[in-house]
């Protein structure tokens, strides 16, 4: 069972009325339940987040099914410190749900609330609970014999208490149970990024998965929507924030190297997904079979900002399998699986060696997608399932300033060349393996600039010809695409002569 924290609703009142009126759960209740009803769990419920020294979460399992509550009370900010509490169903009873709901809400508050300590009492006599919180890495502080009379009787209290820094020990072994890292970035986009991360979050899986986001220094409120985030879903968000704008592709990169999953799942800050399954496929497709490096799904392409037109980005309905062979066509679409936001890899790319992934975010600042198809064919086939699970927004708004509306602004013939010069150097010096008809990419760049300058007598484009043909050493790719440009254009000219 994998399990997620997220707040209080409503809809748990009659699953919480189940476990507080069960005896064999409430035996060790330091108060009355007796009288405890579904009315009065709902006004609990309401009343949860309004607490400001408290935190009460549902556990919730990957329906969203309520399976208990787990909370931080007594939050202390000025010595650092809170009190754990944890109730649960019975449903919920020896299948782990308690002790992942307790790894997450202690990566909250060591690493979101900033604490250092979290501590609790137990009764002495309940055997059962005393093992589990050994059990989830809290050590025993003392014995308080008589601390309390329970239904007319003394009863010893233990103590338990974990440190930030305890926790910090277990780390490593807590990032080999995460199945899948999301990878999200953000740069402007407050008004899609509530989509976004709900789209991730209604997820239904049967293994742990963590959202690790990078605002790339946004100047919208992008950065309080991920806070507020983190703190409603503790355990499931790693965030960082950049004090400087270091465009798309540099900061995906360094979210990626933050990855601790087996796999890693791509989505940016304008896309989402619609098929609550979409991880829980890929991942059981991958884990089947070990031949593929990754997978791409099928995706709705968004062509609209205030209505909703969009068109398959593929229009396929049996399976493709991409590799190498296919980067070095010539064109854009027969070089791709498909858009990143349906893209789930093995993750090799957090430990890998910078001179096989640096290429990502040096190739260009904004246009990663052909960086990461060049580098995953570099290591075995991609798959890609014709099956759509995701909408990918395709907003080129000339108001607009998010990263692909300022991309579609400029004039980037020298910044794709100098991509593709990144990719030809990649080919050759770090796969070892020939280009062969890629060169026409970065020949036709050069081709259509050069013959501009010439046609237009334009000192532009003569600068941005003469900056392409400085990009690389080898320059024959150059001179043969563009002699073959010339020889086409003297043909079309011929034939237009020839049927006058």
């Amino acid at each position: 069972m994998n399990v997620k924290l997220r707040p209080l609703s409503s809809k748990d009142a009659p699953y919480m009325l189940e476990w507080m009126t069960d005896p064999e759960i409430t035996r060790f209740f330091r108060f009355d339940a007796s009288d405890v009803t579904e009315a009065s769990c709902r006004e609990y419920i309401e009343n949860a987040s309004k607490q400001d020294n408290a935190v009460h979460f549902a556990i919730a399992d990957e329906n969203d099914e309520y399976l208990g509550t787990i909370s931080l009370k007594d939050i202390d900010t000025e010595n650092r410190c809170a009190e754990y509490a944890i109730s649960t169903r019975k449903k919920a009873h020896g299948t782990g749900a308690a002790a992942q709901a307790t790894e997450q809400i202690l990566r909250y508050a060591f690493e979101t609330l900033g604490l250092d300590r979290v501590y609790l009492n137990v009764l002495a006599e309940n055997g059962r609970a005393n093992a589990f919180y050994r059990k989830a890495g809290f050590r025993f502080v003392r014995e308080e014999p008589d601390a309390l009379e329970l239904r007319g009787e003394p009863k010893t209290l233990n103590w338990y208490e974990i440190m930030s820094s305890d926790k910090k020990e277990q780390s490593n072994t807590e990032s080999r149970e995460i199945a899948v890292s999301v990878a999200v970035i953000t740069y402007n986009l407050q008004k899609y990024l509530p989509k976004l991360l709900d789209s991730i979050l209604e997820q239904k899986t049967t293994f742990r998965y963590e959202i690790v986001v990078d605002d790339d220094c946004s100047p919208d409120d992008s950065r309080e929507i991920l806070r507020e985030y983190d703190k409603r879903y503790p355990g499931v968000f790693v965030l960082s924030f950049r004090n400087e704008n270091v465009k798309a592709s540099k900061n995906l990169h360094g979210v990626m190297r933050q990855c601790r999953g087996k796999y890693i799942a791509l989505l940016e800050g304008d896309d989402w997904w619609d098929d609550p399954e979409k991880l829980q496929y890929q991942y059981d497709f991958m884990e089947k079979h070990p031949e593929y490096i990754g997978m791409y799904c099928n995706s709705w392409v968004e062509t609209s900002l205030t209505e909703e037109i969009h068109y398959p980005r593929r229009n396929i309905t049996e399976p493709m399998v991409f590799t190498f062979k296919d980067f070095r066509k010539p064109h854009f679409f027969d070089r791709m699986p498909n858009s990143t936001d349906t893209a789930f890899f093995r993750n090799f790319y957090a430990t890998a060696p910078a001179e096989e992934v640096d290429v990502f975010w040096k190739a260009h600042p904004m246009v990663a997608d052909q960086t990461l198809a060049l580098i995953l064919y570099g290591k075995g086939p991609v798959y890609v399932d014709p099956r759509i699970v995701s909408h990918h927004r395709s907003i080129t708004d000339k108001n607009a300033n998010n990263y692909q509306a300022l991309y579609a602004r400029e004039d980037h013939r020298v910044s794709d060349a100098y991509m593709y010069a990144c990719h030809e150097e990649y080919i050759e010096k770090v796969l070892h393996r020939r280009c062969g008809l890629f060169y026409k990419v970065r020949g036709d760049i050069f081709a259509q600039t050069f013959w501009s300058a010439k046609k237009n007598h334009s000192a532009s484009e003569k600068a941005k010809a003469k900056e392409i043909w400085n990009q690389r050493r080898k320059k024959w790719p150059l001179v043969w695409w563009t002699f073959v440009w010339g020889c086409g254009t003297i043909k079309r000219k011929v034939f237009q002569s020839n049927n006058k």
